[in-house]
């Protein structure tokens, strides 16, 4: 009877101690370390600093000093937890869980060849169903480091992916109605409608993205790399900011900058023409009012039919022209009113230009003079799986 009971705790166990994995390539280890408070707090994880995938044990000891140790490899987790359990061994007390936000690929699938919803740089973006716990199931996007990126060696590998992580977490804070889904980029849907798009439908697509900004904003999020291409339209028809592959907590800005500033050249992921002046000097600088000038060279997308500023110019020409804030005229057909706020924006000192709540209010003052046609006259229903039926009742200029 003792055999048995003791058989069905140690398989309950080993079931039990599988909560303590924590187990990912992790893109910036301090976040996760930082869970570890109290002596034996201890998490699992995989690594490849030393040029080959390892399982190892972070845990405090007694005198609150990370250690980490190679796991030693035994026939169950239970049979690890007891060996690093031993005298002379740090005690493993708390196992820390896994981040919520580090999803098993087996609760994602997708079909590489029929699912393909765009390309990047770097990645590909699919189609993708996501099994939520009780088989609830739901449309998501999955980002894919391309082959011929993870193909040059072990360090660009690596970059791609770590980049990718900081992706998610970074995505993972933020629940907004105009903050990332599926259906489609904005760029690729006014290239494809040109002038069939009312100038009240490009406010509201424009609206729409600057509340998503001003959420960020008031989360202390700096995207640094908007524009219309990284702008997603959901199946309801909304614009969400999408591709957080440059983004920033404001309380992390200012290493990054230290590192942006000890390189000989800007990153070669530098969206240039979305860049405003401080951005372009040494230091590097960026902040929400760096976001701000971006959104203005994306108004400029979305009233240009898509067609980004110095389509054709090299760039050295175009960098002096920010530079100098010798900026493009809007075009033809964009408001006065928003030619006014662009010329707000573009100024170089940061501190004159609006926020993004002041430019909040100004386009919504813009949308009630210019109105958008109904919901279901919207150019975004042409998109396949897309169907606008209302507009967004949580536009209002609080």
């Amino acid at each position: 009877m003792k055999g048995l009971v003791r058989s069905r705790l140690r398989s309950y166990c080993d079931v039990h101690c599988r909560t303590y994995l924590a187990v990912a390539f992790c893109a910036n280890m301090r976040t996760y370390l930082a869970l570890l408070k109290e002596p034996g707090d201890f998490l699992v994880r995989a690594t490849d600093s030393r040029n080959m995938p390892e399982i190892v044990i972070s845990v405090l000891n007694d005198k609150r000093e990370l250690v980490n140790l190679t796991i030693k490899v035994l026939a169950t987790v239970l049979d690890t937890v007891q060996y690093h359990k031993l005298p002379g061994h740090a005690k493993l007390i708390r196992g820390i869980s896994r981040p919520t936000w580090l999803i098993k690929h087996e609760y994602v699938s997708f079909d590489k060849d029929k699912d393909l919803l765009g390309r990047g740089n770097f990645c590909n973006v699919y189609k993708g169903i996501y099994t939520r716990p009780h088989d609830e199931k739901i449309v998501v996007a999955v980002k894919i480091c391309h082959e011929g990126s993870v193909s040059k060696g072990f360090q660009e590998t690596k970059e791609a992916r770590d980049q990718m992580l900081s992706e998610a977490q970074m995505m993972s804070y933020y629940v907004h109605n105009h903050v990332i889904e599926v259906g489609g980029d904005l760029q690729s849907h006014l290239k494809k409608q040109q002038q069939a798009i009312e100038v009240g439908e490009r406010i509201d697509y424009t609206l729409e993205a600057a509340r998503g900004m001003r959420y960020l904003h008031k989360k202390n999020c700096i995207h640094r790399d908007l524009a219309a291409r990284n702008c997603l339209i959901s199946a309801k028809g909304l614009i969400k900011i999408a591709d957080f592959g440059l983004s920033k907590l404001v309380n992390d800005l200012e290493k990054a900058d230290k590192e942006e500033d000890d390189k000989d050249e800007p990153s070669p992921q530098i969206p240039l023409r979305w860049m405003a002046p401080e951005s372009l000097k040494r230091p590097m600088k960026f902040s929400t009012k760096t976001d701000v000038w971006s959104f203005a060279i994306m108004m400029y997308e979305v009233f240009n039919c898509g067609v980004k500023p110095w389509p054709d110019d090299p760039p050295k020409k175009i960098a002096t022209a920010i530079r100098k804030c010798n900026m493009p005229s809007m075009p033809e057909g964009t408001p006065e009113e928003l030619k006014e706020l662009t010329a707000q924006i573009w100024v170089v000192d940061p501190a004159l230009r609006p926020t993004m709540a002041q430019l909040c209010s100004s386009l919504y003052a813009a949308m009630k003079k210019y109105r958008p046609p109904p919901p279901e006259k919207f150019t975004l229903n042409t998109i396949n799986g897309v169907q606008r039926t209302q507009m967004d009742a949580a536009i209002t200029v609080s």
